[in-house]
């Protein structure tokens, strides 16, 4: 199959601007003694609570790095350790509050960083690219 005429420039503009958001975030981060990983850590935990493998296989880390990511977070009180209620030999992670109120923060953050661009543009230019991401992240998951 042929490539798509634009394919080259596309991916390059969505690479720049993953990289750019990570970088602000990168920053931000360093205020809560988080690396991006940790953050993304919590990310998954806020939505539920998980073993360390389940971690492991959402972050596509190595288990002992999980585990030095999670030692860190436990010291700094965003996330606990919790027995399972079901299997007592079963530990998950849990996210605390002062995890909670981490990711609201640097959410926020990251809202202000977007929006204060997507404000300078034509609005019917956000809405196309609003409309045009949705669309490519619809057929990528179709996968």
């Amino acid at each position: 199959m042929a490539h798509h005429p634009r394919v080259e420039e596309i991916e390059f503009h969505l690479r720049k601007i993953a990289v750019l958001i990570r970088h602000h975030t990168r920053e931000m981060l360093g205020q809560y003694q988080l690396t991006l990983p940790q953050y993304y850590a919590l990310l998954h935990l806020r939505r539920q609570t998980m073993t360390m493998g389940e971690l492991c296989g959402h972050l596509y880390l190595a288990s002992s790095t999980v585990t030095d990511l999670v030692d860190r977070m436990e010291k700094l009180n965003y996330v606990r350790r919790v027995r399972d209620d079901k299997d007592r030999r079963v530990i998950r992670l849990q996210i605390l509050d002062g995890g909670e109120e981490v990711i609201e923060k640097v959410m926020q953050d990251r809202m202000r960083f977007l929006s204060k661009k997507l404000n300078q543009l034509d609005p019917n230019q956000a809405e196309a690219l609003l409309q045009a991401l949705s669309n490519l992240h619809s057929l990528m998951e179709a996968e």
